[in-house]
């Protein structure tokens, strides 16, 4: 990679990023808040049996309606991921509004929500909630100050034009974006990370992977990135603390988000 604004060569630098020059992110998840606006459109849509709970105290109610929108949330969530794992496998593609609403019906169908209970007013909302994500608070003064020292590219299974609309809207400042629709490809999938690799004429050993997502991080790996995972409360939710250090990725941020990474990178705070 020719010409790189800096290495991260700072003592407070694990050994194995010290010559990295660019890094590429997952957006979604690691990147932005997806949990809290699906939720809260789950919510406005609620089924009449979760809405008019038989309990007597509003804030009763309140909690069982959260749960509720939780719960599906990460349900869809996890269809979501099943989902795009099965087409790598086939080596399909599938457009993103269509991924959402195939998991949304496999989601509604396991929780017993019916198609007369949302028709295709609420189905389509509830699909456009996810396009209204907005990023976590250390998200944007993160990416500020990583970007003084590194080439930043996102490197999603998102929608290009989606991806645009999210990072304008959220002041996410990447100098790129390489999206699944645009290399025909979702991660995990090696051609996704070969070809962010390529498009920054890096060398392995140049590039992080940054993700809130084991599966994201040991594919990158294998196509000679190095690996940083950000903690998130809503990512990776069936994987324990001792299942993560196990796998041995460079560096894991349990608290802070992207400024605490930059902190660690030795970019000034």
């Amino acid at each position: 990679m020719s010409t790189p604004l800096m290495t991260a060569d700072d003592a407070s630098t694990p050994a194995a990023l010290r010559n990295i020059k660019a890094l590429t992110f997952d957006i979604i998840g690691t990147c932005t808040d997806w949990h809290s606006v699906v939720s809260s459109c789950l919510r406005v849509h609620a089924p009449s049996n979760v809405a008019s709970s038989s309990s007597t105290s509003t804030s009763d109610t309140t909690a069982a309606l959260n749960s509720w929108a939780s719960e599906f949330a990460h349900n869809w969530r996890s269809a979501f991921f099943r989902l795009l794992l099965e087409l790598h496998e086939r080596q399909q593609m599938m457009s993103g509004g269509e991924v959402y609403k195939v998991t949304l019906k496999q989601t509604m169908e396991k929780l017993g929500v019916s198609e007369q209970e949302w028709g295709d007013d609420v189905i389509h909302d509830l699909i456009k909630s996810w396009e209204t994500a907005y990023a976590w608070n250390d998200t944007a003064p993160g990416l500020r100050l990583l970007r003084k020292k590194f080439v930043l590219l996102g490197l999603t299974n998102g929608t290009t034009i989606v991806t645009i609309n999210t990072n304008r809207r959220a002041g996410m400042e990447f100098d790129g974006i390489i999206n699944s629709d645009i290399v025909g490809a979702y991660k995990p999938n090696p051609k996704m990370y070969q070809t962010a690799m390529k498009a920054l004429g890096a060398s392995e050993g140049e590039v992080a992977m940054v993700a809130a997502h084991a599966y994201d991080l040991e594919a990158a790996k294998k196509c000679g990135f190095r690996t940083i995972y950000i903690c998130r409360a809503t990512e990776d939710m069936d994987i324990d603390d001792a299942a993560i250090a196990a796998k041995e990725f460079d560096l894991v941020v349990n608290e802070g988000g992207l400024v605490e990474l930059a902190r660690r990178l030795g970019c000034e705070v």
